[in-house]
Formats: C-alpha cells, structure tokens, sequence
C-alpha cells in the first residue's frame, strides 16, 4: 500500500517542474517519505537537493547550476520543499508527521469534513507558508469526541502500550477519570443527575427484594464531573489552610501537602 503522505502531496500538488533557460523541462517527481525522514537531520544544500531528487537527479541539476551563484541553487531547493509542503518544518520532525498521516491520514481527513472552517489536508501542502504542520498537530490534540481520528487511535494497540509504557515513566501524565469541561453543558449535568438518579432507584428497589434481604451493598456513588479551575482553587485553599494549622501545632516535625 502506498503511503498516504505520498498520495496526498500527489494529489495536492503533483510534481515540480524546474525550468531552466532553454532547456527542455525537468520533471520532479514527489519525494520518497522514507527520504523525507532524514529532513530531521540534513541540513547542507546538497544533501537536502538528495533527499529531494534522488542522487543522479541532484547531481543532473547541480551540474546544471556549476556556472550559476549558489543562491540559485538554494532558492530551488527552497521552491521544491516549498512546492511539496516540505518547507517549513514540524516541531515534532517529518519522521512523526508521516507516521501521523500513513497510520491516521484518512481519520483525519474525514473529521476535517466536519469541523466548519477548518483547513484540509490538501491546505498544508498548497499553503505551506500560511498553515504550517505544527497547526495539524494542534488540531489533532482537539478532534472532535466521537470522531474518526478518536477511535482510530482509541483502538490502536501499539499506541496505546506506548502510551502505557510513557506513563510508567512519567513522561506523560496518566489520563484523568473525570470528563472533560468541552462539551458539558447544563443539559448534560441534567442527564448525569437522571442517571444517577435511576441508579439509586435501582439500588433501592433490589435492596428491598426479599431475595437479598438488604444485601445489596453501599448505594452507588456519584458519578464523576469535571474538575473546574474554582474547584481546583477551593481544593488548593484548603491545601493551604491544613499547612498553616499543622506548621503551628506541629512545627518543623509537620510535611506540608503543598511541598
């Protein structure tokens, strides 16, 4: 299967054509993503025009430019990364952007169709300038709950142990049990109190069956809500407080919470 990094440049863009005085045109093809990789750690001009070109390619067109400034040379180098939506580098490396869209490409895809204003992924390459791949990968920490992307990475096993193995670490933080504050709304708080509600009808219906005669365990608890900055702040402040009162009594023998 081709890589879809590949394909989507393909598409975006196509090839780069060079033209120079009158000589016939020179055909660029878009560049192998397993080239596109050493991006990450070239940085001389005929390396890059390597990676780009192919090696006879790059030797062709260096040939090509031996009368010429070698600001010609680099501002074609330039105009094909540009062309090909390779300009402008992503904090993460080329490396991580083309796993990205090989694994997750079409996922993401999907879920820009649904997101109003939001560029496509044709956007990154044809406008290199002006959407840098940074914003995908800011985009991508934001999809959409319930989308594509979500569940494509939500089933993938390789990252999810990668994740665990991050975790373990302690490299990442471990995900938290609480909702998130995106998307809960006063409708959604009154749906979570319905459920709770008919949980603990549940509960006192089947503790009061003959069959279990009052065995049916604790009532059930609240189910989890947002954790919002005020109650974060409440939390903190009595942090605070249990500090200052166990520094006065206790002294230098106390350990504070907030250390």
């Amino acid at each position: 299967m081709d890589s879809f990094f590949r394909t989507l440049i393909h598409e975006a863009v196509g090839p780069f054509f060079v033209t120079l005085d009158d000589a016939p045109d020179i055909v660029i093809d878009v560049p192998n993503p397993a080239d596109v990789r050493d991006l990450d750690v070239v940085v001389s001009l005929t390396d890059q025009l390597d990676i780009l070109v192919g090696e006879d390619m790059a030797d062709h067109l260096s040939d090509l430019h031996s009368d010429r400034p070698i600001s010609e040379l680099a501002d074609l180098v330039d105009d094909i990364r540009e062309h090909f939506g390779l300009l402008v580098p992503p904090t993460l490396g080329w490396g991580e952007l083309i796993d990205e869209l090989d694994k997750y490409g079409a996922d993401i895809e999907r879920d820009l169709m649904d997101i109003p204003n939001a560029p496509r992924l044709y956007d990154w390459v044809r406008d290199h300038r002006n959407t840098p791949w940074d914003q995908l990968f800011r985009l991508l920490s934001r999809m959409p709950e319930g989308g594509w992307y979500i569940a494509a990475i939500g089933s993938d096993v390789d990252r999810a142990e990668k994740m665990l193995e991050l975790e373990s670490k302690g490299e990442v933080p471990k995900p938290s049990s609480r909702p998130s504050l995106v998307g809960w709304t006063a409708e959604r708080e009154k749906q979570t109190e319905m459920v709770e509600t008919l949980r603990r009808i549940e509960h006192a219906t089947w503790g009061a069956s003959q069959k279990f005669k009052g065995k049916g365990g604790r009532p059930p608890k609240n189910l989890a809500r947002p954790l919002t900055g005020r109650s974060r702040a409440e939390e903190l402040r009595s942090f605070r407080d249990h500090d200052e009162i166990g520094a006065q009594v206790l002294g230098s023998r106390y350990k504070p919470l907030l250390a």
